[in-house]
């Protein structure tokens, strides 16, 4: 049967179990928020999506996509190439397919409008228009979450473009050097990820490798915040675990990022030959991982600020003792 959108199918699922919106509430949400989306007014939290799939005792997730997602060749090249351009940070690219695909009617709604709203959010923000950058991202978010502020990110769990979306946000505090805000909500997605997902408590929901990735990335960006507002204890807590994880995880992408700011941490230290081997080890790392245009600004730059680990200090030393 074909519903005009996933309410209908709610209210349909509820009232073949004979229960009541508030017997379907109790303990999830408010009897209203169950009928405002019966009524289409608002999609569902991925989170309440979940305790509603422990309530029915079957998997919504699927269904809800049906709905939620406008699921043609179109949408699923479109994002493709959002992604892609978005991955390699080409911002002439990127602008070019939003202004495609925003008039397409399969960007209209749903998952696929966020993609469209994540894209305009990074092009603003290229052109340091961040506060535009912002209002992109606030639209994207409340697609799905339509009573998102920035207290609530830790009652939900989120899409993989939710997610983005609200990591996006962060950057863009930062820019605005608003780091506290920016702080909070790194701090408030690692809660969602290592409480909501990446240890899937729910029977349907398990962390995909998005996830894995996002939470390296998270973990390199609160590492990076709080390196550069000068709290190095958390930020090498923080460093240590992303390269944990990423080791473990045998995913590379923010490994070298990572071992760069341990390496800046031991030299702000003074140990400089740890820092230098932590410095060689970058180096390999971003040769394996092709990051040909990262290696060559740190190489240009590297002797200039940061002299000491050229330096024989092992030599100094043994020579201080004789």
């Amino acid at each position: 049967m074909s519903y005009e959108h996933f309410g209908i199918f709610l209210r349909e699922l509820r009232e073949s179990r004979s229960l009541t919106r508030e017997q379907l509430a109790k303990g999830i949400c408010t009897p209203k928020q169950i009928y405002r989306i019966e009524k289409g007014e608002f999609e569902p939290s991925l989170y309440l999506l979940n305790q509603l799939s422990i309530k029915f005792n079957m998997d919504l997730n699927e269904y809800f996509k049906m709905y939620f997602s406008v699921n043609t060749v179109i949408g699923y090249e479109g994002i493709q190439s959002l992604n892609n351009a978005i991955a390699l940070g080409d911002m002439e690219l990127l602008k070019s397919l939003v202004e495609k695909y925003e008039k397409h009617k399969d960007f209209s709604k749903g998952e696929n409008l966020q993609h469209i709203l994540y894209g305009k959010a990074i092009c603003a923000a290229y052109e340091k228009n961040y506060t535009n950058s912002l209002n992109y991202c606030l639209k994207g978010i409340m697609i799905e979450d339509p009573s998102f502020t920035l207290d609530s990110i830790r009652k939900n769990t989120y899409s993989n473009v939710g997610l983005s979306i609200i990591n996006y946000m962060s950057n863009n505090y930062m820019s605005l050097k608003r780091e506290d805000i920016a702080n909070k909500i790194l701090m408030d997605l690692l809660y969602v990820l290592e409480t909501n997902i990446l240890p899937a408590p729910y029977p349907m929901y398990q962390a995909s490798q998005f996830a894995k990735m996002f939470y390296q990335g998270i973990l390199f960006n609160f590492s990076y915040l709080l390196f550069n507002i000068a709290d190095y204890e958390n930020a090498e807590k923080y460093i240590e675990k992303g390269i944990d994880y990423s080791i473990q995880e045998n995913y590379m992408r923010f490994l070298p990022g990572l071992m760069f700011m341990k390496f800046k941490l031991l030299y702000k230290q003074e140990q400089y030959d740890k820092a230098k081997e932590f410095y060689d080890q970058t180096i390999c790392l971003y040769k394996i991982t092709k990051q040909f245009k990262v290696l060559e600004d740190l190489e240009s730059t590297i002797a200039e600020n940061y002299p000491e680990i050229f330096k024989d200090h092992k030599s100094n030393t043994e020579e201080e003792t004789l």
